[in-house]
């Protein structure tokens, strides 16, 4: 009885372990802390955040040591207030939530009416404390507006991460419909990386160094490379844990067009593509004769 009870125990915490790692790796957190004017930490302030393309909000408050952190944050901009008894509200416009990673809002309180509200621009992490990995984020801006090749897709992109070897089509048509791309990430071989779409593992098993599905970069939202010492929830990799996640609905309509044309007219010709004319060699020289055997070039 208490084996069973022992291994219904561990089933659960696999089970619980599992949802939260998946959440981890398709959502993102902002933390921070409260303080006022003399540094000492805010208890009880309440934190509200809006994403006003989706209409999602969440609110939470901080805890004895002014601190607060919101989990599993679907990713978006979002706007941020933090507001407490006895000081002035404190907002930020337009924090960038992505996907596998931590945004940081510190609010420095002063003393004023509630009413009153103290508005900052968001600002860019220049170095992010809050995670140990080392990662790179791909936007759906840079895809859209750069010229993507490799039949537009989003695997072309890695190419500008340190570490990575030019990607490339490695086997036919026929054996990868997808058209992904294969690389080396650190060294590692071509099947060591990982790539998850919207957290579902996307491996194609019969060439497992490619990616079963490549989706259009018209919907993804934002691709998260990670390539040394990422969190164990993004397992499976030795070389590279790609999560895309793609867009999700917003409360306006939108789409998008382009024309893609690839024109090798003008491209400059390499000795493969010129045609090397020479004589016949099988024709008889001025110092043979007309019965001479036929060359073995024929």
């Amino acid at each position: 009885m208490k084996i069973a009870q022992a291994f219904a125990s561990l089933v659960a915490i696999l089970y619980l372990s599992t949802g939260i790692s998946s959440a981890q790796v398709l959502y993102g957190s902002l933390v921070g802390n409260v303080t006022d004017p003399q540094q000492a930490a805010v208890v009880k302030a309440a934190v509200a955040v809006n994403n006003k393309a989706t209409g999602y909000s969440l609110a939470t408050t901080t805890d004895d040591r002014g601190a607060y952190d919101i989990l599993n944050l679907p990713p978006g901009v979002y706007d941020v207030k933090i507001f407490a008894p006895g000081f002035a509200a404190f907002e930020v416009k337009e924090i960038t939530i992505v996907a596998n990673n931590i945004a940081r809002v510190d609010a420095p309180l002063k003393v004023g009416n509630i009413n009153e509200t103290v508005t900052v621009g968001a600002e860019v992490a220049v170095l992010q404390t809050d995670r140990s990995d080392l990662h790179a984020d791909v936007a759906s801006k840079q895809l859209t507006e750069i010229a993507v090749g490799g039949y537009r897709n989003f695997q072309s992109m890695m190419d500008f991460i340190p570490g990575t070897s030019p990607g490339q089509f490695q086997n036919a048509s026929t054996d990868s419909p997808a058209r992904a791309l294969t690389t080396n990430v650190n060294g590692t071989a071509r099947n060591s990386n990982n790539t998850r779409i919207d957290g579902a593992a996307s491996v194609f098993t019969w060439l497992p160094h490619h990616a079963f599905y490549v989706p259009p970069i018209e919907s993804i939202e934002t691709v998260n490379i990670s390539t040394n010492n990422f969190d164990a929830e993004q397992g499976m990799s030795g070389g590279a844990a790609v999560s895309v996640i793609t867009k999700s609905g917003t409360n306006s309509f939108h789409g998008s067009a382009f024309e893609y044309h690839s024109n090798h007219n003008g491209a400059r010709k390499t000795s493969s593509s010129i045609r090397t004319l020479r004589p016949d060699r099988t024709r008889p020289s001025a110092s043979t004769t007309s019965s001479a055997a036929p060359s073995a070039d024929r």
